[in-house]
């Protein structure tokens, strides 16, 4: 590099102005940042039924559920002292009542209201009245005890005996000790978007009431294991993100020992991580527990181009002891802007991959990810020219030292330079390297074939969290608390048969489900009618009309309780059925054997009755839209990985200009994903919501280093040196900035790994994984390659430039160093 054609002024000048927009847009950026991300975090919301495009089957089946019937989402709630017929429950339903919107508007229900809070304790009583001035409205649809929904079953028209009454409740709503009961809450869409607020309310108003702990009132469902989740999202945001950057820009300063740079880098991704937060909000799709991995994300991959670069900038103060800082860092920019442009357009084509999966979520990661990549990178390459200018470390001493260690080198210098010859020996065996690897990654990729994803709620937790104990009580006390659907959907041009004909298939479906393996209570209109008489006389044709009756009137006891609907397109009946929650199980098998069988005993109910028509069976609710959402992950995420990896491919063989090349330099790429995926697939450890996505986003990290190296590799190809001396000097080149970026990045990370949070800790573990192991692909396999025959594929890519190398051949027995390019001993400035 000739230092005279490089203008000191006119590179002060130049960098100086970029540095002054940059910094502008830095502060300018800062305050929406900081901002928006608030309003993102505070609005998180998870809810799976949302995530699924509205025109699938399985969302376009719950959607006209969620219409039909107001139990989309309930919760059940439930005490020690809830028994069925105790006074606290009658209680609770009295205090619940004012928030339910089934008690209407108006004068009228304001003294409903006010007369159902009567004799209950001031201190509850002001709890529900601040929820209800908080939410503005009425959160819930209703609320029933199981003691209400007994004495509907008992009073007439049922008149069902209690002791029928009860064992037909039993696992739903009833204990098998059948005493122990729950009040039963279906939360409207009001009360839905702010459960954490009611929730939280009605949980605290029923403390207040019966004077115990607010941890002693047990919760399930839907609304209340979202709410716990948003709550664990929100929770790791806010408490791990800033000691996160912290160690970040610690670890950062300890690598570039430079304030001034770690300070840009550090900046930058922090405004980053709060720009990407500020576009979820804007998006329309609220935060959740997908998306809270993409700014620790935006943060990484900030870190690491601003190390790489800065590392470009140090290694250029050391190479040319002459140059000025400005010179230096023209140099740095010359070395580093296109490997870095290119490394962030490969990482943009892994991130981008995700869009192709048909989750909400996961598309607008891949989609805010890539805008955050690309803001950030333009003001690392604005801001950090300038901030070099500013640089204040010491130079440190010269290749030809740190190699034969003279007296006094510190414990730092010593370490890189013991690091230098243990890679040298190794890469003395490059065939035995490449075969090495090889073998681990095929090895490992055996696991990719029992690889599995769960969005399983126990597993999100320890087994001590209170969501978990609060389960268990449940499980224990009541019965199995994950909630299914079964609809049987009779078209309006096809019911021309009695309704009691419809409600005998309605049965054997009903004792079909209960029939099926694992599931618990199951609820539909037979749980609320006497049985059907089929004898001749009067009795019996009045038996059959007061069924027929409650059956038409949708004033009536089974219209109210939400078991049939009927419109102008079909009649529907509800059957719901529990299964117990488990952490082995994502109820696959069970769904589709309840589907099956209840299939099965309806063909054979009306076997070849011309004058009996075949409903549809329809599964859903909240487990059959989970299990949906798991199975659109798997297939869509594997889809996306290939399209990302193919088209990686293909612009590395662009950019090796060589078909084989590219191939061939994606293995390194292809190493910690295959690796890491595999070995959980090995231990039968799923994929969760954290971990998901991560791997496109290690295929674009990966791809990062790889690029540098083959940058540096090339340069020095083209300038004549051998491969091997190639290879090396490109690895001393970017050796330690791979390192670095490694040890940042894996470690602020890490610091998320003290999350109660199941999928925030297995994803800070996960990106630590796939970080250290794409280090030993890109330190070892790849120069492996370079230095084998298969080198000569890697050595002319067309971002070759023999200006932009900067150190040259540290020496060896067989490659003398050229002494023109030495340092002196040390030079500080």
């Amino acid at each position: 590099m000739d230092l005279k054609k490089l203008n000191d002024d006119e590179i002060t000048g130049r960098y100086q102005r970029r540095f002054a927009v940059g910094a502008v847009m830095v502060v300018i950026l800062a305050f929406p940042a900081a901002i928006y991300s608030f309003f993102a975090v505070t609005g998180l919301f998870n809810r799976p039924a949302d995530w699924i495009s509205a025109d699938t089957p399985v969302r376009i089946a719950f959607d006209d559920f969620a219409s039909r019937f107001s139990v989309t989402d309930l919760v059940l709630v439930s005490w020690e002292g809830a028994q069925l017929g105790s006074p606290q429950l009658d209680e609770a339903t009295r205090l619940l009542r004012p928030l339910c919107d089934e008690e209407g508007v108006g004068p009228t229900a304001e003294t409903a209201a006010t007369k159902s809070l009567a004799n209950l304790k001031e201190s509850s009583q002001r709890s529900i009245t601040k929820l209800l001035g908080t939410l503005d409205g009425k959160p819930l649809h209703w609320a029933r005890s199981g003691t209400e929904i007994l004495q509907k079953m008992t009073d007439a028209p049922a008149s069902l005996p209690r002791a029928s009454a009860i064992k037909r409740l039993t696992g739903s709503i009833v204990g098998s000790d059948g005493k122990q009961t729950c009040l039963v809450i279906s939360l409207n869409e009001l009360g839905s978007v702010n459960r954490r607020v009611a929730i939280a309310g009605i949980r605290k108003s029923l403390a207040l009431q019966f004077a115990i702990g607010q941890e002693v009132i047990a919760m399930a469902g839907g609304p209340y294991d979202g709410t716990v989740i948003d709550e664990a999202s929100i929770r790791s945001v806010r408490t791990f993100s800033p000691p996160s950057a912290i160690v970040a820009a610690l670890l950062c300063f300890f690598c570039l020992r430079s304030f001034v740079l770690t300070a840009t880098i550090t900046a930058i991704a922090v405004i980053g991580e709060g720009l990407v937060l500020t576009a979820v909000y804007f998006s329309g799709t609220p935060m959740n527990a997908v998306l809270i991995v993409l700014p620790p994300l935006v943060f990484v991959l900030t870190i690491s181009s601003g190390i790489h670069l800065s590392n470009y900038y140090l290694d250029a103060l050391r190479e040319f002891p002459t140059a000025t800082r400005a010179q230096a860092a023209a140099i740095a920019m010359r070395a580093g802007t296109l490997p870095c442009l290119m490394a962030a357009s490969t990482t943009v084509v892994g991130l981008g991959s995700l869009t192709l999966v048909r989750l909400e979520p996961i598309r607008i990661f891949g989609i805010v990810s890539v805008m955050g990549l690309i803001v950030t990178l333009a003001l690392l390459l604005l801001v950090l020219p300038g901030a070099m200018l500013l640089y204040g470390g010491p130079r440190e001493v010269s290749d030809r030292e740190m190699l034969h260690g003279p007296q006094g080198e510190s414990s730092r210098q010593r370490l890189r330079r013991r690091l230098r010859l243990l890679l040298r020996g190794v890469l003395r065996r490059p065939v035995a390297v490449i075969v090495a690897f090889t073998l681990c990654t095929v090895a490992l990729g055996v696991g990719l074939f029992s690889l599995n994803t769960s969005v399983n709620v126990p597993r999100m937790f320890d087994a001590t969290h209170p969501l978990r104990t609060q389960y268990d009580w449940f499980e224990a006390n009541i019965g199995p608390t994950v909630n299914g659907e079964l609809l049987l959907r009779f078209p309006t041009g096809q019911i021309a048969e009695d309704a009691i004909d419809r409600l005998e298939l309605v049965k054997e479906a009903h004792v079909a489900t209960a029939r099926a393996n694992d599931v618990g209570g199951v609820l539909s209109a037979i749980s609320f009618l006497p049985p059907v008489s089929n004898a001749r006389g009067l009795s019996a044709t009045a038996n059959r009309a007061v069924i027929r009756g409650q059956l038409m009137d949708p004033e009536s006891a089974i219209g109210k309780l939400g078991y049939l609907s009927r419109d102008d397109e079909a009649e529907v009946w509800r059957i719901s059925f529990r299964l117990p929650m488990t952490t082995s199980s994502d109820y696959a098998q069970e769904i589709e054997a309840i589907g099956t069988s209840v299939s099965d005993a309806i063909k054979k109910s009306i076997g070849d009755a011309k004058d009996r028509s075949m409903p549809e069976v329809v599964l859903t609710g909240g487990v059959k839209v989970a299990q949906e959402a798991q199975e659109i992950l798997l297939t869509d995420l594997f889809a996306s990985f290939l399209s990302a990896f193919a088209i990686v491919a293909v612009v590395m063989m662009f950019l090796l200009r060589s078909i084989p090349g590219g191939l061939i330099a994606m293995m390194p790429n292809l190493f910690p994903t295959v690796g890491l995926f595999g070995f959980m697939g090995l231990i039968h450890l799923p994929l969760d919501i954290g971990s998901v996505m991560t791997a496109s986003v290690a295929l674009g990290i990966a791809v990062d280093d790889t690029i540098h190296l083959l940058s540096q590799f090339a340069s020095r190809t083209a300038r004549g040196l051998s491969r091997r001396a190639a290879a090396w000097g490109a690895l001393e080149q970017c050796g330690m900035a791979m390192v670095h970026t490694t040890l940042v990045c894996g470690v602020s990370l890490l610091v998320y790994s003290f999350s109660d949070f199941v999928p925030t800790r297995r994803f800070a573990f996960l990106m630590f994984g796939l970080l250290a192991m794409a280090l030993l692909g890109d330190l070892l396999l790849l120069p492996a390659i370079m230095i084998s025959r298969l080198g000569v594929l890697l050595s002319k890519p067309i971002m070759a430039d023999p200006g932009a190398e900067l150190r040259g051949v540290v020496p060896n027995k067989a490659e003398p160093i050229d002494a023109r390019r030495v340092p002196p001993a040390q030079i500080r400035t």
